[in-house]
C-alpha cells in the first residue's frame, strides 16, 4: 500500500490519507478483508502525527469502507457488487446528514428541543418553558363550551373553514383589535397556528438568501432561527429599559438598508421590557423615512399586571407600515395553536398562498372553540385572573432570588408577560450554571440562545415564573442559587447585593 504526501498542499493531511485509501479500496486495489496497517505504523512510515491516521481512519470507517476490531486491527469492507442479490455484500448505512438542505445545516438548534424532552421528566421544575401554568386552565368553562359548540355548530366542527380562517374567530378577532385601536377589516387577518407560523410565512415571502434583517438584541430564539433559515444576515439592535437603541438602529439604516425590522415592543421575550411611547413613535417615523416595513409580534400584551397600558405600534400606525402578530397560545392554552397575522391586505394574500402550502388551515375546531371563549364573555375574566396569577409568581420569584443575596446577580423586574431577564455574575459561566442546575432538577433557559452571534448572551439567563407553580417556584429558587453558588463559588455575604431594578444593564 503506497501512500504519497504532499505537504504544501492546501488538502488536509487525513484527508490525503483517507482519499488515497478510498480511491484504493473502490479500485480494489486494497480487496475485502484486507488489515491496513496500525494507527501507529502507518504514521510512523508516513511521518506524520497519530492523530492524523485516526482522523482518516475514523471518517473511512464511518462512510462504510473500513471496521475496527479488537484483535485484528482495521480491516477492508467488501463494497456493494453489481449483484443487488448476494447476500453476503456489504450495504453502507445511508449517510442522512450529508442528504440535508442547506437550510436544516444553518439551523440546527437543538437546545429548545432538547428542554422540551428533559421538560415531561419527573421531578424536574422548568423555569425554560414559555406557556401558561396547568392551574390556569378554566376548566369548567372549558367542558361548557365544548357542550354548547357540539350544539351549536354541529358537523361544522368538522368540516374545512378555508385558509384564511372561519369568519367567527376573524370577527371575534376583529373586535378585540378595535378595542385596542387597531381598525381592520376581516380581508385584513389571517388566522395562523400559533404566532411562530406567521414569523415562518413572513420570512417565506421577504427574505432572500444575504438580506439584512434588523431585531432586538436579545430577541425571540424562535425568530433568529427562522430568519436565518431562510438565509438572512441578522443584526441585533441593543436595548435599554425602554427598548430599542434607536440612534444604533438608525445608523444601521442608513449603511445596510434592512429588508425590515421585527420587534416584540411590550413585554419583550426573553427581558420582558416594554418599550416606550415616545420609542413607538420615534421607530415608526424611522420606518417611514427609510421606507422599511416593521412586523410586530405581541403574544404577552395582555398579560400587563402592573403599569398603564401603551398602543401598539399598530394602532399607531397611519401608513400601513406595520403588520401585527399575535396569538392565544400565552393567554389561553399552547395546545390550541391559534395565532393571527393583521396587516396590509396585499400582503396577506400572498401569506394566504403559504398558509394553504402549509397546513391547509388551522384546525377547525381549535378556531370555533376560541371564538366561542371570547364571545361568551369570558375572556376578559380570564385575562384578569391569570394576570394576578402571574403577577404573583413573578413577585415571588423576585423576593426569593433577592433574598439570596448573591453578589452580581442582577434582575430585570418586567411589568407583565411570562420571564424574569437575569444578569449572571462575572465570575459564573453559562455553560457550568446549566450543566449544575440540571443536575440539581432545574432547567433555564441560556442567554445565549437570544442574541444573533450568541456570545454576548453567555452572561445572561431567562427564568420562566408562569408555568411552574408557587410550590415549584420556591424550590426551584432554592435548587438554583445552589447550583449558581456551586459554579461561582460565591459565598453569603452581608456586604452582597442584588438589584431588583437596572438602569440599564442590558
Amino acid at each position: 500500500m503506497h501512500i504519497e504526501i504532499n505537504r504544501v498542499s492546501k488538502t488536509p493531511l487525513y484527508l490525503q490519507v483517507k482519499n488515497q485509501i478510498k480511491n484504493m479500496i473502490i479500485s480494489g486495489a486494497l480487496p475485502a478483508d484486507f488489515n491496513l496497517p496500525s494507527e501507529r505504523t502507518l504514521s510512523a512510515d508516513l511521518k506524520l502525527n497519530r492523530s492524523t491516521i485516526v482522523k482518516a481512519y475514523s471518517d473511512l470507517k464511518a462512510e462504510g469502507f473500513v471496521e475496527s476490531y479488537v484483535g485484528k486491527g482495521t480491516v477492508i469492507l467488501a463494497q456493494l457488487s453489481k449483484d443487488k442479490s448476494a447476500e453476503k455484500t456489504y450495504i453502507p448505512p445511508l449517510r442522512w446528514n450529508q442528504l440535508e438542505s442547506r437550510l436544516f445545516k444553518r439551523n440546527n438548534e437543538q437546545t429548545i428541543t432538547n428542554m422540551l424532552s428533559i421538560f415531561e421528566k419527573d421531578k424536574i421544575i422548568s423555569f425554560a418553558s414559555g406557556i401558561p401554568s396547568e392551574d390556569s386552565y378554566p376548566m369548567e368553562k372549558f367542558g361548557e363550551l365544548q357542550v354548547d359548540m357540539l350544539k351549536k355548530y354541529k358537523e361544522k366542527l368538522f368540516m374545512p373553514v378555508g385558509v384564511e380562517g372561519s369568519s367567527e374567530l376573524k370577527t371575534a378577532i376583529k373586535g378585540l383589535l378595535n378595542a385596542k385601536d387597531i381598525i381592520v377589516t376581516l380581508k385584513q387577518l389571517i388566522i395562523t397556528t400559533g404566532s411562530q407560523q406567521g414569523i415562518d410565512f413572513w420570512g417565506k415571502l421577504f427574505i432572500e438568501p444575504g438580506d439584512i434583517v434588523i431585531v432586538e438584541e436579545p430577541t425571540f430564539t424562535g425568530a433568529i432561527q427562522t430568519f436565518e433559515a431562510y438565509g438572512a444576515r441578522i443584526i441585533g439592535i441593543p436595548i435599554d429599559e425602554t427598548g430599542m437603541d434607536l440612534n444604533i438602529l438608525e445608523t444601521c439604516l442608513l449603511k445596510y438598508r434592512p429588508k425590515f425590522i421585527y420587534c416584540q415592543p411590550t413585554f419583550h421575550n426573553p427581558t420582558g421590557i416594554t418599550m416606550s411611547l415616545q420609542k413607538r413613535k420615534e421607530l415608526l417615523k424611522l420606518a417611514y423615512y427609510y421606507q422599511i416595513p416593521i412586523l410586530e409580534d405581541d403574544p404577552y400584551s395582555e398579560i400587563r399586571f402592573e403599569g398603564e397600558h401603551l398602543p401598539t405600534l399598530k394602532a399607531l400606525d397611519t401608513h400601513d407600515y406595520v403588520v401585527y402578530l399575535s396569538s392565544f397560545s400565552k393567554t389561553l392554552s399552547f395546545s390550541l395553536r391559534v395565532g393571527f397575522i393583521a396587516g396590509n391586505e396585499s400582503v396577506l394574500n400572498r401569506i394566504t398562498g403559504f398558509k394553504q402550502l402549509s397546513d391547509i388551515q388551522t384546525n377547525t375546531q381549535a378556531q370555533y372553540f376560541v371564538s366561542e371563549f371570547i364571545n361568551s364573555g369570558y375572556y376578559k375574566t380570564h385575562l384578569d385572573f391569570i394576570k394576578n396569577k402571574y403577577k404573583k409568581k413573578c413577585d415571588l420569584m423576585v423576593a426569593l432570588l433577592s433574598q439570596s443575596k448573591i453578589q452580581g446577580l442582577k434582575l430585570q423586574v418586567p411589568q407583565g408577560g411570562y420571564f424574569l431577564w437575569c444578569k449572571l455574575p462575572d465570575t459564573l459561566r453559562l455553560s457550568e450554571l446549566i450543566e449544575n442546575a440540571s443536575s440539581y432538577g432545574i432547567l433555564i433557559m441560556p442567554g445565549d440562545v437570544f442574541y444573533p452571534n450568541g456570545v454576548i448572551g453567555e452572561s445572561y439567563i431567562r427564568l420562566n415564573f408562569s408555568y411552574p407553580s408557587e410550590k415549584d417556584i420556591t424550590e426551584g429558587v432554592k435548587r438554583l442559587i445552589k447550583a449558581i453558588k456551586k459554579c461561582s463559588n460565591i459565598s453569603r455575604s452581608s456586604k452582597a447585593s442584588l438589584y431588583t431594578t437596572i438602569n440599564p444593564f442590558l
